[in-house]
């Protein structure tokens, strides 16, 4: 009676333990895809370099119509009577040069910022005399192919320094503009048709030393500007502004960082370099430091609602020094890129990218050259990729080259042909198979209809591979076009644990055939007594299901403590009081000499610091909708008014 008992259980153990085994595996190998995806980096699909003159940086990249980008920044000529110029160029979705073409206005011209338009693109910039402070903006239109449209130079005052660092096309097809003048150490922010006419120009400054670095034309109208400013507490705060189409302010809200520290309850240093909306709001990217004297920054990620109120905020770390620069929103994740660095000097500074989560939760990260590089912004590809540029050099300090790398992605053919095995004759047996990296653009004059510098094809060297390939974790190591395709992480159970599984199953299974075939049924036993009658077979199981794992995205290595009571905020709503207006001149530099009066208007606002606006916690905001100011100019220079402000901002 013995044989019958253990015979059972020796079946049952075997499919428990098989069942078991399996849905363990499952479950454990489930988990370990998921952390493996979550963390995994991107391959670099190419990494390359550009250079024109004796150095040069890339600022700014726009999307091209036909699958490249344009990209807008800087270049020393090697010759001639210009300092700095304004260099645009385009690369194919290989990276690899298309054309390039450089302006120049006064000696020194810059390019900062690009955007698309229906048929071309928009930079924004400056100009001005070599080793003189007046200093005015520049706004340069082109077509697909880089050939000058119009380009005006604009300023508030003759006298003023001012630069735009900004710019992005709305829904009517206008060009808004958004920088900072020396008068009154303001905010600046104008917009300009594609007609070359400025419709309005305004300024905006609580507080001092009044900045804007980033626009993003809103999808229910208006516009929102990110920058810093000084507070009345001698902090830089982060700044976030909304206006509407004419420019009238709706909220002027301020944050700064909670430090931790009894003596210096807020970091010193806290600023906004760019902005993007989100299905919540906008979210804002830069970084911030306890003292602006050392060389220890963060990067920063901070969401604001349509009202201007903090929804949540992230700080990241990578170096000693780090600090974002841009960023973008698509499937309720988020991509930054930017910097980090051993001191703020640029010592051993390497580009930065991330990609986060919903609520700016590190899902990876990585960083990507060597000597001293950077990230400056970047454009989405298909495939969940990044296109980043930005500027390397061997070290701090030396000279420069335009810098592009593609992270992730589809993979992109490489534009060197291979050679035709196939003995079939060509029908062109002349041509040849070599192919031009940098075609020369059809239009060799540029459209340039400016005196004093018209924009100038140059002759395009062929992108330099970067030798070494030093990338981040997920680079091939060579910086190379991507002719291998990213590896897909394994997911599922593995042979082992499936080998192990079936093993343990069969074992039990040949128990049953041997129990109900050779052994015979229980109640076909001999033996003295009555049969069992005939258990109940037991239940195999279905090996599991492999479990639904973890979460996607590693934490992100903020405190846990910082929460929402670790910000400042205060907030100015501002409504209408009409006054008068300051004007802005404005110079049409294609047509000769045109002015445009501009009223500019002071803003009100305090900046606060990454928390939450107001919480139960007793966060410091105020706001008030009667508060609301409008300083508007229309482009014949007509009346603007001054912004009134609550008791926590103060106008200048």
């Amino acid at each position: 009676m013995e044989r019958e008992p253990s015979r059972r259980r020796f079946i049952t153990g075997c499919c428990v333990a098989g069942a078991g085994a399996l849905a363990a595996g499952g479950f454990a190998s489930g988990a370990a895809a998921e952390e493996a995806d979550r963390a995994a980096v991107p391959k670099t699909r190419w990494d390359r370099t550009y250079q024109t003159g004796d150095g040069g940086t890339a600022n700014g990249i726009a999307p091209a119509s036909d699958g490249g980008y344009v990209v807008v920044g800087s270049t020393d000529p090697s010759k001639g009577e210009y300092k700095r110029k304004l260099w645009l160029f385009k690369i194919s979705a290989a990276g690899q040069l298309v054309w390039e073409k450089t302006f120049g206005e006064r000696p020194v011209t810059e390019g900062f910022d690009i955007a698309a338009t229906e048929d071309g693109f928009i930079v924004a910039g400056h100009t001005r005399e070599e080793g003189v402070d007046p200093q005015d903006a520049v706004a340069l239109r082109v077509d697909a192919e880089g050939v000058e449209q119009w380009r005006r130079v604009f300023h508030v005052r003759d006298s003023t320094t001012d630069t735009m660092r900004a710019v992005d096309v709305d829904g009517d097809g206008r060009f808004i503009f958004a920088g900072w003048t020396s008068r009154f150490d303001d905010a600046w922010v104008a917009q300009l048709t594609d007609e070359n006419k400025i419709n309005w120009s305004e300024r905006y400054g609580p507080g001092s030393r009044s900045r804007y670095h980033g626009v993003v034309t809103a999808s229910d109208g208006g516009y929102v500007v990110v920058g810093e400013n000084v507070d009345t507490s001698g902090d830089t705060t982060g700044w976030a502004n909304k206006l509407d189409e004419e420019g009238v302010q709706q909220f002027s809200q301020q944050f700064k960082k909670n430090s931790n520290s009894a003596t210096n309850p807020y970091d010193d240093y806290n600023a906004f370099y760019d902005v993007t909306e989100t299905r919540s709001g906008f979210v804002a990217v830069g970084a911030n430091a306890f003292d602006q004297q050392t060389n220890d920054q963060r990067g920063w990620a901070l969401e604001f609602n349509v009202n201007g109120g903090k929804l949540w905020d992230k700080r990241y770390t990578e170096a000693n020094y780090t600090a974002l620069y841009d960023v973008s929103y698509k499937n309720l994740e988020y991509y930054v890129v930017g910097e980090t660095a051993t001191d703020g000097e640029g010592t051993d500074a390497r580009g930065y990218a991330a990609k986060l989560g919903i609520d700016g939760q590190m899902q990876w990260s990585d960083t990507w050259g060597d000597g001293s590089s950077e990230f400056s912004a970047f454009q989405k590809t298909g495939g969940g990729g990044v296109v980043a540029v930005g500027s390397s050099a061997e070290s701090a300090g030396s000279s420069a080259s335009g810098w592009g790398v593609q992270i992730g992605g589809d993979e992109v053919a490489t534009a060197t042909p291979s050679p035709t095995p196939s003995p079939t004759p060509s029908p062109t047996p002349g041509s040849t198979n070599t192919p031009t990296f940098t075609p020369t653009p059809s239009d060799g004059t540029s459209g340039t209809a400016t005196a004093g510098g018209g924009g100038t094809d140059t002759g395009a060297p062929t992108p330099t591979e970067t030798p070494g390939g030093d990338g981040g974790s997920g680079t091939d190591g060579g910086g190379d076009t991507g002719t291998t395709a990213a590896e897909e992480s394994g997911g599922g159970l593995s042979p082992t644990t499936i080998g192990i599984g079936a093993v343990i199953l069969a074992l039990g299974g040949g128990g049953v055939l041997y129990n109900r075939f050779l052994a015979g049924d229980d109640e076909d036993v001999a033996g003295p007594g009555q049969g069992t009658g005939g258990a109940a077979p037991v239940d195999p199981g279905d090996g599991g299901d492999g479990g639904d794992g973890g979460t996607g995205g590693a934490e992100t290595t903020e405190p846990a403590t910082d929460e929402n009571e670790d910000v400042q905020s205060a907030q100015t709503v501002v409504e209408g009081a009409d006054s008068a207006g300051e004007s802005v001149d404005g110079t049409e530099s294609a047509d000769g000499a045109e002015s445009a009066d501009e009223a500019a208007g002071a803003d009100g606002g305090d900046d606060a610091e990454s928390t939450e606006s107001a919480d139960a916690d007793g966060d410091a905001e105020s706001g008030s909708g009667d508060d609301q100011t409008e300083s508007g100019a229309d482009s014949d220079g007509g009346d603007g008014s001054d912004e009134s402000t609550d008791d926590e901002s103060t106008d200048t």
